[in-house]
């Protein structure tokens, strides 16, 4: 990608398998319509990273023990690139909302290390990208699946299952899927979530590794279902699916709501998406996403349509 247009990572939805994914079962994973685009150039007074839509203008110190995730991760790939001795200014535009569930700390990883690459004429493949970008999610998320930054390197429909090489088998769409995108508003932080449902784990491992086994089922079926193109089974797939991370705690009562107002308004699927207890949600709407979308409005969240995969 021309470093004038800026590098690009993408956010995702989890259509189906988020937590089970940790535990190495597959997931679905789509980019969403809004992502991260980073621009870099050379800086007479240091390092900085500005992202004015996050509220963010963060300067890297010399010497200095930075305890911001922001800027650790920026140290990390500046260090990884061998560049830390390079003075850069990198200048960030994120739609993806910040701690929202849509993958926006992969995002940003790819778009900075894809900026950086374009900037400095690294080199870099996407595996390479990828893997840089898992060890800025490592140091975000204690224990990520790597499938937030597989979706924001690649960009396109996949199923996923971590390993030593993880799958990553694309998916092939035969049309976007007409969805809604919901937010609770309310940031969370996925580590925190992911740590929890490992500790309910450790407790009882049995109960959370037969979820884990219907959350890997119901992922298999759904592409299946994907292929064929029904949508109504695909929705009680992610119903389904929804049901299960209900029982592993990781919903929240504003996401059981927009779930709620989503599947009374004509979705005929709607789940949280991402690490739960906030973030995001959203719904499958063959007929009118529009009419869920007002519905969330009504309730005082913030709702788009959006045409995924």
């Amino acid at each position: 990608m021309k470093e004038a247009e800026g590098a690009v990572g993408y956010g995702k939805v989890i259509l189906i398998g988020e937590h089970a994914v940790v535990y190495g079962r597959h997931a679905i994973a789509a980019p969403a319509p809004m992502g991260v685009r980073a621009r870099a150039e050379d800086s007479k007074d240091g390092t900085e990273l500005i992202i004015p839509r996050w509220g963010v203008e963060q300067r890297l110190g010399p010497g200095t023990k930075h305890s911001g995730a922001l800027l650790q991760s920026l140290e990390l790939i500046l260090k990884r690139l061998e560049l830390a001795d390079r003075p850069l200014r990198i200048r960030v535009d994120a739609s993806v909302p910040r701690a929202g569930g849509l993958g926006g700390s992969a995002a940003l990883a790819v778009a900075v290390i894809r900026a950086l690459d374009a900037h400095c004429a690294l080199g870099l493949t996407d595996r390479e990208v990828c893997a840089h970008a898992y060890e800025c999610e490592r140091l975000a998320h204690g224990m990520p699946s790597g499938i937030d930054n597989t979706v924001a390197t690649y960009g396109r429909p996949l199923l996923y299952r971590r390993g030593e090489p993880p799958l990553i088998e694309p998916l092939h769409v035969a049309k976007p899927l007409p969805m809604v995108i919901g937010l609770s508003g309310v940031e969370r932080l996925t580590a925190r979530t992911v740590a929890r449902v490992r500790e309910a784990w450790q407790r009882d491992k049995s109960r959370h590794e037969r979820i884990f086994d219907e959350i890997d089922a119901l992922a298999m079926q759904g592409v299946a279902v994907l292929e064929a193109w029904d949508l109504q089974q695909l929705g009680q797939l992610m119903n389904a699916c929804q049901c299960q991370l209900q029982a592993l705690r990781v919903s929240s009562c504003e996401l059981d709501e927009m779930i709620e107002i989503a599947r009374a308004n004509g979705a005929v699927g709607a789940k949280l998406t991402g690490g739960g207890d906030g973030g995001a949600m959203i719904a499958l709407c063959p007929d009118d996403p529009g009419n869920v979308v007002r519905a969330l409005q009504q309730a005082n969240y913030q709702a788009m349509e959006a045409s995924i995969g």
